[in-house]
């Protein structure tokens, strides 16, 4: 008896851990969302990822150009150390700061993603080894002082419009689970609407909300 409980204990046990671990062998992984439980938020991720991508890999803020008349007229780069690096963002623009970038960004993409792609390309800049040797890229914003700033180096990676999505063909589709998944739906270049592809975008469930874990701006 003492023995069939002891057993007992042991796979009690064992279950335990194999809960607690969550190995993937067992089966751990939850079950993929349908579609139609996931389209409406990959719709809203879709659409608010517009405004930021353009911050980050498009035509970027509205600035003050150092030959401008503006500029000269009020001396906006007189003194400047990163003048002929970075122009001034006007106080017309959507983000004023690299706080608000991040507030926005973070309401779309997920915290990997942002961590090791958007933010080092943006505020911090990153080194690249290339056939040619090492390649370095300058943030694409600075702050100094209670100035925000555009590089003038790193411009547009894109510039060919908007991507287009047709919603309508989104399916969810391996693999995919419940913490991760991947939706792939009909695309094409606003300008472009005769050349449709199908593009592939990730998913990640951070704090129980779906956050876009692939860039959705580009050029097809």
């Amino acid at each position: 008896m003492k023995q069939i409980l002891k057993k007992t204990a042991l796979r009690l046990l064992l279950l335990t851990i194999l809960l607690t671990l969550c190995i993937p062998t067992a089966g751990c992984a939850g079950k993929a969302p349908s579609t139609e439980q996931i389209y409406d938020r990959v719709v809203e991720l879709i659409e608010a990822s517009y405004e930021v991508n353009t911050v980050f890999y498009g035509a970027g803020l509205p600035i003050y150009p150092t030959e401008s008349k503006h500029a000269e007229l009020l001396k906006l780069y007189y003194g400047f150390e990163y003048a002929g690096d970075y122009e001034m963002v006007t106080e017309y623009a959507k983000f004023l700061s690299e706080g608000e970038i991040r507030a926005a960004a973070e309401r779309v993409y997920s915290k990997a993603y942002l961590e090791d792609v958007l933010y080092p390309a943006a505020f911090t800049g990153y080194a690249v080894n290339g056939i040619s040797g090492v390649q370095v890229a300058s943030a694409r914003y600075l702050e100094s002082g209670e100035w925000f700033y555009q590089s003038v180096k790193e411009k547009a990676l894109y510039d060919s419009g908007i991507i287009v999505y047709d919603y309508s063909t989104m399916r969810v589709t391996a693999p995919s689970n419940d913490e991760a998944c991947f939706v792939t739906l009909n695309a094409w270049m606003e300008d472009t609407p005769e050349n449709v592809h199908e593009v592939r975008i990730r998913l990640v469930k951070e704090e129980g909300q779906w956050y876009l874990d692939s860039f959705t701006g580009g050029v097809l």
